[in-house]
Order: C-alpha cells, then structure tokens, then sequence
C-alpha cells in the first residue's frame, strides 16, 4: 500500500476512535442526568443548573462529532468509501440512539418539575407522623408531627438523606436571611421558614425529647468549607418551669476538639430578655444570640450571621478550628432512639 495512503488511513482511524469517545462521552453525560432525575436528591436550583451545564456539554460534544465526521468523509479515499459508510451508519445509528435518550430526559425532566411543585402539598396534606423515621426515605421536607393522638400536631423539616435520615431539625441557618436575636417568647414558639433558615421552637423540643429518648446531631461550616459534625447518643431537655434545661446529654461521636456541648448539662437556655447563664454578665447580649450558656460559652450558634476571624458574637463553634470564625452553615437535628 501506498505510504501516503497508509498514513491517511491511519489518521482516519484515530478520528474514527475519537468519535466513538465522544459518543461515550455523551452516553456518559445522559446517564448521569438519568440518575439525577432518578434519585431527585438535588434542590431545584442545584439540580437546574446540573442539567443546564450538562446540556451545554451534549452541544459541544455533538458539534465536535459532527466537525470529526465532515473532517474524516473529506480526506477518506475513494477506495475507502465502502467501509466509511458502513461505520458511518453505525455512528449515526448511536447518536439517534442518543437523541431518544436526550428527548427521554426532558419529558423526565418536566415530570420531576411537577413533582416537586406539588410535593409540598402532599406532604402536609398526608396522615400525621409520630417520628420523621416514618417519612418516605430520601424525600426531605416538611411533614406534620403527631405525638399522640391528645396531642396538637405541629410541622417540621425532616432530613431524610444525611446520616440515614430520620432527622427533625430544630435550626438550620444557611445565608443570614433571619435574624436570631429573639426574646424567650420567640424562641419558646419558634421563628423563620421550615424551607428556609428557622428555630423550631424550644417547646416542640421539649414535647419531643421528654415522650421517647432522642440522639442529637449538631453540623457547622465556615466560610472557607470547613465542615464539622458531632453526635450525641441521647439528648433531653426540661420543660418552660425550668427555663427548658438540657436534662440529658449523652455520649458523642466526633473530633475530640468539637465536643463542646457536654458541657451544657443542666444549663439553662437564655435570651436578652431572660438571663438564665452562669455568668455574673448577661451572655446572650453579649454574644448578640440565645442558648445554653454557662460563663459565655465557646458555641454560639445563633449569634450574628458574618464572616469574621475572631468575633465571639458571630455564629460559631470553637470547636471546628479552635478559633471564634463566623460559620457560613449550622444545623441541629433530632431523632428518637430505636431499640
């Protein structure tokens, strides 16, 4: 054979490969939308833009192809033809494959829309729960609590996909949209949006822990992605009479350096308007927050939402760094024990 030829044939063989690869690629990109749409873990927003970039992908790719498949038919010799066309075929074949599978996606994707717009409706709307370990498995959101049938039922924001779900949240802050620096009242009643940032309501906590034994799950993260959990095997707290105590604090399961809220037993939980620490000072002032203080503790995880280095009035838990950093995250869970 020719040498030239030879050597065109063979750069049409890698370009021929190549448009194999960029098919893998785009089944690869259609898969993993499939199975974004599939498990539906992501919020609307995250999971938009997933879909918004893996669509530009699939255009990039395909114009690739198309470009690789002009490139190869115009320098393919004549006598080449035959096996070209039958390969051609083939490449053509797969990417109508793939565009079934892309218009599978989007009617996938429209179904996922309404699900999401009316699952909020269904899960307010359903029978109420006694425990979020009964919610469905990995659909966060908001259900009703029931705690018994003499009882007034009350919403709540159940985590169903971290730490094996199950999980009440009792305050969740994210981005500094509510502010935390509430009267007793309010933080015996509970304040902000269950889909956004909110305090339960020390109350609903205390109805909670004091029916059936619960574990406590405490998470925080700083504005430079450093992120930190600790566990506690039993958590209980008093009723209004007694300030709303932590009465039960159990074992913990984390860094040893983040085991700060141990040292909450018997404390008393404190706003501006109602001084309860063990401090000669009025802590949840000068931390600008309320909680368990004892002496204007090192966890101060309602105080003012910023990015600070060394703040003690900021959201923060001493613990994660060993520093009063302002956090960018915080969440405190509850779920009751299973025997």
């Amino acid at each position: 054979m020719d040498e030239n030829l030879k050597n065109r044939l063979t750069e049409i063989e890698k370009r021929l490969n190549k448009t194999d690869n960029t098919l893998q690629e785009i089944g690869g990109i259609m898969k993993e939308v499939a199975r974004i749409l599939s498990t539906n873990t992501t919020t609307g927003e995250s999971f938009g833009t997933k879909l918004v970039g893996m669509d530009q992908n699939l255009l990039t790719l395909e114009s690739k192809l198309t470009a690789e498949l002009r490139n190869i038919e115009h320098k393919m010799p004549d006598s080449c033809l035959e096996s070209f066309d039958i390969r051609l075929l083939k490449l053509a074949e797969s990417k109508k494959i793939i565009d079934m599978r892309a218009e599978s996606v989007q009617k996938q994707s429209t179904v996922v829309e309404i699900c999401k717009q009316i699952l909020p409706d269904l899960t307010k709307t359903r029978k109420p729960l006694h425990s979020c370990r009964q919610a469905p498995a990995g659909i966060s959101g908001t259900y009703t609590i029931q705690l018994n049938t003499n009882s007034t039922p009350f919403e709540v924001f159940c985590e169903q996909r971290k730490f094996e779900g199950g999980w009440i949240v009792i305050q969740h802050r994210f981005n500094g949209a509510v502010d935390f620096y509430r009267n007793w009242t309010e933080y015996r009643d509970g304040f902000g949006d269950l889909e956004g940032e909110f305090w339960l309501g020390l109350e609903h906590v205390h109805q909670l822990t004091k029916n059936r034994p619960h574990q406590l799950v405490v998470e925080f993260r700083d504005f430079h992605d450093n992120y930190g959990n600790v566990t506690y095997g039993e958590f209980e707290i008093q009723s209004e009479a007694d300030s709303y105590r932590v009465k039960k604090i159990g074992k913990f399961t984390g860094p040893a350096t983040s085991d700060n809220f141990i040292t909450y037993r018997g404390r008393k939980f404190t706003t501006f308007d109602r001084n309860n620490d063990a401090f000669d000072m009025d802590c949840a002032v000068l931390r600008h927050g309320a909680w368990w203080y004892e002496g204007c503790t090192n966890q101060n995880l309602n105080g003012r939402y910023q990015n600070t280095t060394n703040d003690p009035s900021s959201m923060t838990w001493f613990g994660l760094k060993n520093d009063f950093r302002g956090l960018s995250f915080s969440r405190i869970m509850i779920r009751d024990n299973i025997d």
